[in-house]
């Protein structure tokens, strides 16, 4: 059996445990850092907490790495967290956070999860030496959901976990359009499939008999007047997330009374797949763009 296409990354060897058949980032070469830090009762409301290696003067920005898995899978430490260690070199604190996850804790568990996380690390961040102000979302895929939704949501309403800055890489924005888009027959049966599925896990329901929870999910649903600084990155060979959905998002957000070049950017991967199928959202030249777009917002 041939070995799964994210091996192919250019990894930082320091980094990763190239060991098991999906890479694992390494955390033992982070020497400052707190772990499994507890913001709810369930096993999977923790988060992570690491430092750069030379933390500068003054409270540090956080980048806030939400995992994607569909909703049902994935970990705090699995390869989502990866680009994080690059944050740590650009002198963010970086944060990998769980969820609850889907059949167990269906939707919105979730989101209210990344809500409390939030909270929780703002009501710490001088305690810990960061800057509550400038806490940053970065969420790949199911993730990406996440932090659109929440972002979007704390924006519009003024809320106490309103964050800096938002990046969401090939992301499930939109329940509606994909919902749309097999109604009419211009997706692929694998998009079918997946809309059944995550469906029947997240919101118990088929498609059908979910509507008001697939609009109440999509974060074009939040979308207000104005909004938070906006990074989306997506590729056009992705078979889970159609890039045009993502660039339809863009111009919706573009419509708004604040979006500028400056605070809003659309970064289309040509021949990329979804994360996780190729090494596209691992290496750097795709994340230090994203980072450097969280600096431009403080």
């Amino acid at each position: 059996m041939a070995a799964p296409p994210i091996r192919k990354t250019k990894f930082v060897p320091e980094w990763i445990d190239m060991g098991p058949k999906i890479p694992v980032p390494r955390i033992d070469w982070i020497k400052d850092k707190q772990l499994d830090i507890s913001y709810g009762s369930h096993r999977l409301q923790k988060y992570d907490l690491y430092y750069p290696e030379t933390r500068p003067e003054g409270l540090l920005p956080a980048v806030v790495i939400v995992h994607g898995g569909g909703f049902t899978h994935m970990d705090k430490r699995d390869w989502h967290m990866y680009p994080g260690f690059f944050a740590l070199q650009e002198g963010f604190a970086l944060i990998s956070a769980n969820y609850r996850l889907a059949p167990e804790s269906k939707y919105p568990a979730a989101e209210n999860d990344l809500i409390d996380a939030i909270l929780h690390i703002k009501s710490h961040a001088a305690e810990w030496g960061l800057d509550a102000d400038r806490l940053c979302l970065y969420g790949t895929s199911a993730g990406g959901n996440l932090v659109s939704v929440t972002g979007l949501k704390g924006h519009n309403e003024n809320a106490p976990y309103a964050v800096r800055a938002v990046a969401a890489l090939c992301p499930l924005l939109s329940f509606d359009m994909v919902r749309d888009a097999v109604r009419e027959n211009r997706t692929s049966f694998l998009i079918r499939i997946l809309l059944t599925y995550m469906c029947k896990k997240y919101f118990g329901s088929f498609p059908s008999r979910a509507a008001d929870k697939m609009t109440a999910a999509s974060a074009e649903s939040y979308i207000g007047e104005t909004i938070p600084p906006f990074y989306l990155q997506s590729g056009t060979l992705d078979p889970a997330i159609d890039y045009r959905d993502v660039v339809s998002f863009h111009g919706l957000l573009f419509e708004t009374g604040n979006a500028t070049q400056d605070n809003l950017v659309l970064d289309i991967l040509e021949g990329a797949p979804h994360a996780g199928a190729g090494p596209e959202y691992l290496e750097p030249q795709n994340i230090l763009p994203i980072l450097e777009f969280f600096k431009r917002q403080f």
